[in-house]
């Protein structure tokens, strides 16, 4: 018995053993070559905060944004690497809402579009929970291995949104009365939902534009009669007309805001980098 399956080393007389022996190592080798390659599914996102949904339900996927750190997502242009990259990915997370004047997004390749209707989706903890399972329906399609460990992060993502609603409405509670003036809309929805006075958006269009003399003396008219107004700024745009109009209207310092993110930035600590940037004296 010990002859017919010898160890290795040990030459075996019988050819068959031989060619089965060797066979069964190429495919060991074959597998063990694949294996880093097929574990793992690609997904790209346009936008920063949407890695930080996917990171936050399922750690073991690889995700590749396409905005880069600072870039303009009002002005961006793919890439020749990243338009390759794309081609090859398994899914396109976005919200077309935000960049739907992307070109070159359409590649063929499955897209599950998060919010077309619904701008910075992701600064709004309820949009976020109502989109979270259908994000983790197509992550379970696309790594069946994990899919326990998906549903129990959706779990978890729910209760902290509900942990997030709870902390934005603590933060927001000193801007109910006097209200708020932004550079950018980003945070509009988030103010109307907790019913915060948006008295103006300083740039005329979603997805931004120059502020016109007219639109600074209408502002300010708006300070003068509001005084304890808030000014809230965008880390991406620029917010020379706030410092203007702090300037002109005595009014407190504004306040910079991230709407976006990093890449590598999980969705929670997002906000909690937001809310202390509200909070902060």
């Amino acid at each position: 018995m010990q002859h017919l399956f010898p160890l290795p080393g040990i030459p075996c007389k019988w050819r068959p053993f031989r060619r089965l022996r060797r066979t069964i190592s190429l495919c060991l080798l074959a597998w063990c070559v694949l294996l880093p390659t097929i574990a793992l599914a690609d997904i790209v996102v346009t936008l920063p905060p949407l890695a930080g949904l996917v990171s936050m339900l399922d750690p073991s996927v690889r995700v590749h944004c396409l905005l880069p750190p600072a870039g303009d997502p009002h002005t961006f242009q793919l890439t020749p690497r990243q338009a390759a990259q794309l081609k090859k990915a398994d899914l396109l997370i976005r919200a077309s809402r935000d960049d739907g004047g992307w070109p070159g997004l359409d590649t063929g390749i499955p897209i599950l579009d998060l919010w077309p209707k619904t701008n910075h989706a992701w600064l709004q903890p309820k949009e976020v929970q109502k989109a979270l399972p259908r994000l983790a329906a197509r992550l379970q399609e696309l790594d069946p291995e994990h899919r326990s460990q998906i549903g129990a992060a959706l779990n978890t993502a729910i209760k902290l949104c509900h942990r997030m609603e709870l902390a934005w409405h603590h933060a927001l509670k000193p801007f109910k009365s006097a209200g708020v003036i932004m550079q950018h809309p980003a945070w509009r929805g988030l103010c109307e939902h907790f019913d915060i006075p948006v008295h103006a958006v300083l740039e005329p269009r979603h997805h931004g534009g120059e502020v016109t003399p007219r639109k600074l003396e209408q502002t300010l008219r708006l300070i003068r009669a509001h005084p304890a107004t808030a000014l809230w700024g965008d880390n991406r745009h620029s917010n020379r007309a706030l410092i203007w109009l702090m300037r002109h209207g005595h009014t407190s310092k504004p306040v910079i805001l991230d709407a976006l993110g990093t890449c590598g930035m999980r969705w929670e600590a997002l906000m909690e980098h937001n809310i202390a940037l509200l909070e902060k004296p």
